[in-house]
């Protein structure tokens, strides 16, 4: 099963739906989306009643116990014109259990990679869709490799392609549930004026919160499925990270045992 890695300081969207899945538990978080010491201790006592190793970390073998019978689908889209990101993010997340979706690089790179994601992914099933790729600021690159940034050819979310990119990412819509967020796993996408501004506009496109990091992701092992440093969220419609963790539905309560 594919999973993410969330632990002591994150604030992302995911974390307000762990936060969820915990209080059907019979925690009482305030669900915030922001990874603290009570969160933190409410994922030690998870791992101690399920006889996991109690290290506050949700990984690939606590995500699974906490997010069973949720539905909660991860789609992973990779972009491997670089090698080591075949060798590194889909090999680690194809040994994880998940499927990941490939591309190389390629001239209209965005469509192609949404019309894959549209063939994977069943209407309203997706709790999380991560690229993965190179990016700078406000830029990520999805079919267009380490070597060919600027070549303005569509295959990079980019502030500079808006006009482009809005009505390419408003076809992913609807495969979002009620958890639904997009983080992008490049170096320095969420950086800057620009990175916030193209993670307004995929945001406001796609109608589910935009997260990226502000520093390099190098990726690779557990680094494949975490932010690597602080990260910067959008919420559609520019609301809170926390106003929009409140206003998510109850996930029905589960059998302790």
């Amino acid at each position: 099963m594919d999973y993410v890695d969330l632990r002591r300081g994150n604030r992302t969207p995911a974390v307000g739906v762990l936060q969820k899945l915990l209080n059907r538990t019979g925690e009482k978080l305030v669900v915030d989306g922001d990874f603290g010491a009570k969160t933190e201790a409410a994922v030690i006592r998870f791992q101690r009643q399920h006889r996991l190793l109690p290290d506050g970390i949700v990984g690939q073998q606590t995500w699974p116990r906490i997010a069973a019978g949720a539905g909660l689908r991860i789609v992973d889209f990779i972009d491997i014109t670089d090698p080591d990101l075949d060798k590194m993010e889909a090999s680690d997340i194809a040994k994880a259990g998940g499927h990941p979706l490939v591309m190389g690089g390629v001239c209209n790179g965005v469509d192609q990679a949404v019309r894959m994601i549209l063939g994977a992914a069943p209407a309203r099933s997706v709790f999380l869709l991560r690229f993965h790729g190179h990016g700078q600021a406000g830029m990520a690159g999805v079919g267009m490799g380490k070597d060919s940034f600027g070549w303005g050819e569509r295959s990079d979310v980019d502030w500079a392609n808006r006009n482009k990119m809005r009505p390419l990412l408003a076809r992913l819509a609807p495969i979002f549930g009620p958890y639904g967020s997009v983080q992008f796993m490049h170096c320095e996408t969420g950086s800057g004026p620009r990175g916030q501004a193209t993670l307004k506009m995929v945001a406001e496109a796609t109608g589910v919160p935009a997260t990226a990091g502000v520093q390099l992701q190098y990726g690779g092992g557990t680094d494949t499925f975490k932010f690597e440093g602080p990260t910067v969220t959008v919420i559609p419609g520019g609301g809170t990270l926390r106003s929009w963790c409140t206003t998510r539905p109850e996930f029905a309560g589960m059998s302790m045992a």
